[in-house]
């Protein structure tokens, strides 16, 4: 009897231990077999440079959220893109006259399958103004250069014009791992389109701000840059992210 209880527990603590070697330390870091939270930084080619967080809630579906900045040296691009696109070369010599660069807010879903994923994402877009003068404005209501239009000394009336742009876009990426489990490179192309737009103006003069002569200018400045801006407002981008990701 004795025998038979000590050859019991003898292949029971041989179960155990086999059993406790099984489970290695990768996967008992990871047992779903991906990391649930990552941090990323790097840029949109040629659109920002950013950083944000990602959450991963299955093996197919993930989160992401992220913030950035329009500056030097991708500050000409969206009018560029508008341009590509369509836009009237006049009012794109305005827009790249009035923006010195922005700010940017993103929110997006994606759906894995191995090592790539596809994605949909909103896009807030906020570009900080300059200046533009009255025949600027000129050339964007007529459609033609007013550059050497000077009565006066106008030119030294200048307006600051500010956008808001709302985008919705669509994106492949594919994830390279590197030695470190902790450290990957995402590689993505996305393409966004500009959904709805809204611009303010003023000037460097309050009393004029507030005539009925400059409100309708500026009323009909929006519209116009707005109606470009939802035409011709297709961003693609090349997106470079460095992600580490928490256990």
């Amino acid at each position: 009897m004795m025998k038979k209880i000590g050859s019991f527990l003898f292949a029971l603590s041989l179960s155990l231990g086999l059993r406790a070697q099984d489970q290695s330390p990768v996967a008992s870091a990871e047992p779903l077999g991906y990391s649930a939270h990552s941090f990323l930084v790097g840029t949109q080619i040629p659109l920002q440079f950013t950083a944000g967080y990602g959450y991963r809630f299955s093996k197919y579906f993930s989160a992401r959220v992220q913030g950035g900045v329009l500056t030097k040296p991708y500050e000409g691009y969206i009018r560029r893109s508008l341009e590509a696109f369509g836009l009237d070369k006049q009012l794109g010599r305005v827009i790249a006259k009035s923006f010195r660069g922005g700010t940017l807010l993103a929110t997006g879903a994606n759906y894995h399958f191995g090592k790539s994923y596809t994605g949909l994402y909103g896009q807030y877009i906020h570009l900080r103004s300059g200046g533009v003068t009255p025949a600027d404005a000129l050339g964007i209501y007529f459609k033609q250069d007013f550059s050497n239009f000077d009565p006066q000394g106008l030119p030294s009336f200048v307006f600051s014009m500010q956008s808001n742009l709302w985008q919705v876009g669509a994106l492949y990426g594919r994830q390279f791992h590197f030695s470190n489990p902790r450290w990957r490179l995402d590689a993505e192309f996305s393409l966004g389109k500009v959904i709805a737009s809204t611009s303010s103006f003023s000037s460097n003069r309050l009393a004029v701000d507030r005539t009925g002569l400059a409100q309708t200018l500026y009323q009909y400045l929006d519209r116009e840059v707005g109606t470009a801006y939802q035409q011709h407002g297709w961003l693609p981008t090349i997106n470079l992210y460095l992600v580490y990701q928490l256990q």
